[in-house]
């Protein structure tokens, strides 16, 4: 068992969906560090989960589904927290077992396996570009390990540097990530209203 943040459980073998809850996920996102705390800065999951989510709408012009699907990509790493690539490596299928449980329950509390498979393309390319966009800001040294990221360019209309990044709490990347969930989500709910009339 594994304790969030509102002091509730959860089972780490058997995790029920009714434990899962988007304030947990974003207190837990905006406290944990990208990197294993490599940055020259920190660096939060929240934060990262944030960048993705923009790169979705304005790299890729992803539909309000896929916006909230690239928002919640990191989610899982809530409950089981955050591995270097090469701890991952290490441990190998115990890890992938473990995550990929966190994945599944992720997407279906929150209704987002359509969405995935719809944008699977989208939400992969979004991921890389926010991962070599704060490599190449944000590390000392972006290109040796893992080996450079295929195919894709770190954007330049975002400075991760900036005061605004830099000087922002980490509740208020909590705050930000549970807004932006919270707008595309209420969108989702329109549109499914929508069809319905």
């Amino acid at each position: 068992m594994i304790a969030g943040s509102t002091g509730a459980e959860v089972s780490l073998k058997h995790p029920l969906p009714g434990n899962i809850d988007l304030r947990t996920i974003a207190h837990h996102l905006s406290l944990l560090n990208r990197f294993t705390g490599a940055t020259c800065r920190p660096y939060s999951l929240a934060e990262h989960s944030l960048l993705i989510c923009r790169i979705a709408e304005r790299e890729l012009d992803l539909d309000v589904h896929g916006q909230f699907a690239a928002l919640m990509l990191a989610a899982h790493k809530a409950y089981v927290g955050d591995l270097s690539a090469a701890a991952e490596d290490e441990i190998g299928a115990p890890w992938i077992t473990l995550e990929n449980r966190f994945v599944r329950l992720i997407r279906n509390s929150f209704a987002l396996n359509v969405a995935h498979a719809a944008h699977a393309q989208g939400l992969l390319k979004a991921a890389l570009i926010a991962e070599a966009t704060a490599r190449a800001q944000l590390l000392p040294n972006p290109g040796t390990t893992p080996p450079p990221l295929p195919a894709v360019k770190p954007v330049t209309w975002v400075n991760l540097m900036s005061p605004a990044c830099r000087d922002t709490t980490w509740s208020g990347w909590r705050n930000a990530f549970i807004e932006r969930a919270d707008s595309l989500d209420f969108q989702r709910q329109q549109f499914a209203s929508r069809l319905v009339h």
